[in-house]
């Protein structure tokens, strides 16, 4: 899979002797995305660690300065104190969830929530992390309110199995893929977080691919049963129901171990997107009858051609990919 949108920039590592000076036992680690939400995260932060609960406790706060910064952090801090770290707390959106638990993929053990503060943030919606950041903070310390939950794992274009990555809330091929591109890449999307309707983003980049999108004609494999499908808008697997900033996209998606929601939209008119992206805020798309819900414990798709394909809000292409579920549980805290 290779990424997109993603500018040169100098990469700063940490050392282990700056992370010995920094971490203790006990300690809750804050990974901060100051760009999310055009600032709205450096907003939140500064105002927690003002806060008396954040100076009581063991908290020590790390910046990302560049896309994928978050994961490196993550991996290096746990590796040297996995079993001293109460929790890792993400301020930032999905893009950085994402990053923060790929880095902590082999340390399974290691809580995780988030401090909502992204475009769409369908970590927090799907899981259940909602309240005032000093609410979800105080749930944290206290360890109320932690829920299970199972990654999905995918590895892309023929690489080995241990090259997979994990995903929390989605992954997906095809047009929404196309569309999250679209947005992630836009100048509109900052200006529509300034005014905390960063929601919308997705709504005026699907307008924009609607006209120039291509179908795809992809080889679907579900549980060793292959079927071929012409046509095909997208093709969506999910951890739970959300999406996009809030879209019901699999209305009936549980968090679960084993069992993978799949989305199918074949066949569909260009006219009809528009319509049937309206419906999904409620749920109601599935009635189409160009839309198929199934369920597997292992999927994989591929394509002649390279499709778009986005994890969590994290875009790319690929030509295949091969998707199961995680079978070991992991905790988020301060669900409500």
């Amino acid at each position: 899979m290779t990424y997109s949108c993603n500018s040169p920039i100098d990469i700063y590592v940490i050392t282990a002797n700056q992370i010995i000076r920094k971490v203790g036992e006990g300690m809750y680690i804050f990974i901060i995305n100051k760009r999310a939400g055009r600032g709205r995260a450096a907003d939140i932060f500064d105002a927690l660690k003002k806060h008396p609960l954040y100076k009581q406790e063991k908290c020590r706060n790390y910046i990302t300065e560049y896309p994928g910064h978050a994961e490196k952090l993550a991996e290096q801090i746990a590796s040297l104190y996995s079993e001293q770290i109460s929790c890792f707390i993400v301020v930032g959106g999905d893009g950085t969830v994402h990053e923060v638990v790929n880095g902590l993929k082999n340390f399974r053990q290691i809580p995780i929530t988030c401090i909502p503060a992204g475009s769409g943030n369908d970590f927090a919606r799907g899981y259940g992390v909602h309240g005032e950041p000093i609410e979800i903070f105080r749930k944290v310390v206290n360890q109320r309110s932690e829920k299970k939950y199972w990654s999905g794992f995918y590895w892309t274009d023929g690489k080995q199995e241990r090259l997979k990555r994990l995903f929390v809330n989605s992954i997906s091929f095809g047009f929404d893929a196309e569309v999250t591109e679209r947005a992630n890449c836009s100048s509109y999307k900052r200006w529509l977080n300034k005014w905390r309707i960063g929601s919308l983003t997705y709504v005026i980049a699907l307008l924009q691919v609607v006209f120039r999108f291509k179908p795809m004609t992809v080889e679907i494999e579900l549980d060793g049963d292959k079927k071929r499908l012409e046509n095909v808008l997208m093709v969506t697997i999910m951890n739970h129901p959300f999406y996009g900033g809030g879209m019901k996209i699999i209305p009936g998606a549980q968090i679960r171990p084993n069992l993978l929601p799949i989305l199918v939209i074949q066949d569909l008119a260009r006219w009809k997107i528009p319509l049937l992206f309206i419906t999904v805020y409620f749920g109601k798309h599935v009635r189409f009858k160009e839309v198929k819900v199934l369920y597997a414990t292992s999927f994989s798709i591929e394509s002649g051609e390279s499709m778009h394909v986005q994890a969590d809000g994290q875009t790319g292409k690929c030509k295949s990919c091969r998707v199961k579920k995680d079978a070991e549980a992991r905790v988020v805290y301060g669900t409500k």
